[in-house]
């Protein structure tokens, strides 16, 4: 099946010199979606400018539905939605006439019935009169998202949609994308909220210093990449851990009355049985236990780090 995206070798050096991507190579599929994660400057925005048309690439190809975004821009432009980071509206249009007027650039028939769904969805509908200037920025950035939508993309990019804005917005957000992943839409957000990324992401990506570290399914990341820890409490504390035990990466704290254990999703299986086994050769009586995994926020400081 063609990927609703294919980049390939892309690369881009500004004219300070500064490379913002090398070499990434990513295929994002129809209908998914993709978590971008990454730090300040690791070439999140840069990548989606590229393949939304905005800024060109130094090197490599992306195409959109097998449209090049370069020699059939175009084709490729009008397949796809984009929110950026900044809000960027004319300030003395109606919400209604912005929201329609975008539509028009893509060259599409006006449709008043689709306008109105979208404000309704976004709860904008109230506001369709008003001007872009007299609007909080929650609700500015609520348009921008209604303007991207306005063509009907095939493809929506998302960069940091929900930064600075209110509960409220968040919820209506991700409820907005789940029905459009419903209806086929393929999805790219980039978050500083990982923990949104967690919820409704199929895959993640991280991408750091301009290269693409990794791009996994998001379960198979946590079961290979995550890590667990279990706590044990003791019934009476240790003066020192067993020399049986010293095969477990364990840790004796609270004054010897709590024993972690930390242990990768692969070794779950056995290891904890055979801890708890030693544990009761050894004569160690457990009082209680405790089971705690590391989070996608956790797995990519990690990964970053590591990057470093």
């Amino acid at each position: 099946m063609q990927p609703a995206i294919s980049v390939s070798q892309l690369s881009k050096v500004y004219d300070s010199g500064f490379q913002a991507l090398h070499a990434v190579d990513l295929d994002i599929m129809n209908g998914e979606i993709l978590a971008l994660l990454g730090p300040n400057g690791a070439g999140k925005t840069t990548l989606i400018s590229i393949i939304c048309g905005i800024v060109n690439p130094t090197g490599g190809t992306v195409r959109v539905q097998g449209h090049d975004i370069v020699t059939d821009f175009r084709a490729a432009r009008q397949l796809i939605g984009l929110v950026p980071q900044e809000l960027h509206v004319e300030t003395f249009e109606t919400v209604w006439d912005t929201v329609s007027y975008s539509r028009g650039l893509f060259g599409k028939k006006p449709n008043p019935p689709l306008i109105e769904r979208i404000l309704k969805d976004l709860s904008l509908w109230e506001k369709k009169d008003s001007r872009i200037l007299e609007l909080s920025g929650g609700m500015k950035r609520r348009v921008m998202i209604a303007k991207a939508l306005a063509h009907e993309p095939r493809i929506l990019f998302l960069d940091e949609p929900t930064a600075g804005v209110d509960v409220e917005l968040r919820k209506d957000m991700w409820q907005l994308v789940r029905g459009l992943r419903e209806g086929g839409v393929t999805i790219i957000l980039t978050t500083h909220y990982i923990e949104e990324a967690e919820e409704i992401a199929d895959r993640v990506g991280v991408i750091n210093k301009g290269r693409l570290i990794l791009v996994e399914e998001k379960e198979e990341l946590m079961r290979k990449l995550g890590k667990k820890q279990l706590t044990l409490e003791l019934n009476a504390a240790l003066d020192s851990l067993p020399e049986a035990l010293a095969r477990y990466d364990l840790d004796l704290e609270q004054g010897g009355e709590r024993i972690v254990y930390r242990y990768d999703t692969q070794a779950e299986r056995t290891g904890i049985g055979s801890l708890l086994a030693d544990l009761n050769r050894a004569g160690i009586s457990i009082k209680d236990l405790a089971t705690e995994q590391s989070s996608l926020e956790d797995i990519f400081v990690t990964l970053v780090e590591e990057t470093r």
